[in-house]
C-alpha cells in the first residue's frame, strides 16, 4: 500500500511543484502502458515502434539532421520526463549522451514494472531518426544510467 497523500489547493502550487507533478504523471503514463501491454501479452517493442511512427508526424517533413541536433532534441524530451543529462558530446556525425532518472525506480516499483522493460520507450526515437538519416541506439547500464548514441547513416 502506498503512503501517497495529496495536499489539496490547486492555486497554491508553485510552477516547480507543477513541473514535478507533470513529470511524474508522464512517467506514470508510460509505466502504466507498459504494465498494461505486458498483462495482455503485447510486446512493448511493438508499442514503442508505433509510438515513434506516430510521433514522427510531429517532427515535420523528414530532412537530413545532424546527430547533435537530433540528440539534443531527444534529450530535451527526456528532461521533460524527469531525466537528468549526465554527459553529452554533440558532434555532427556522431553524438552521445548519458542520462539518469528515467525510468524513476520508485514509480517502477509502484507500478510493478521492471525498469529494463520500461526503457523500451526509448525505441520510439529510432522511427523518428531513420528518415532523418540517423541511427538511434541506446543501452541501459546496471547502475540505471542510460547511454544514447546517434550516428549519421545517410542523407535522410
Amino acid at each position: 500500500m502506498s503512503d501517497f497523500t495529496i495536499e489539496h489547493g490547486h492555486a497554491e502550487y508553485s510552477d516547480a511543484e507543477l513541473l514535478e507533478q507533470a513529470r511524474s504523471n508522464a512517467q506514470a503514463l508510460i509505466l502504466a502502458t507498459v504494465a498494461f501491454l505486458q498483462e495482455r501479452g503485447i510486446p512493448p517493442t511493438e508499442w514503442a515502434a508505433a509510438l515513434g511512427e506516430t510521433f514522427a508526424r510531429g517532427w515535420g517533413v523528414p530532412r537530413p539532421w545532424d546527430a547533435a541536433e537530433f540528440l539534443d532534441a531527444m534529450l530535451t524530451n527526456l528532461r521533460a520526463l524527469g531525466a537528468e543529462v549526465k554527459e553529452a558530446e554533440l558532434g555532427v556525425d556522431r553524438a552521445e549522451a548519458t542520462t539518469t532518472g528515467f525510468p524513476d525506480r520508485e514509480l517502477c516499483a509502484l507500478f510493478a514494472v521492471d525498469p529494463t522493460h520500461a526503457v523500451v520507450f526509448h525505441d520510439a526515437a529510432a522511427a523518428i531518426a531513420a528518415p532523418r538519416g540517423l541511427r538511434w541506439t541506446w543501452q541501459m547500464e546496471a547502475d540505471g544510467v542510460t547511454r544514447f548514441v546517434v550516428e549519421r547513416i545517410g542523407k535522410g
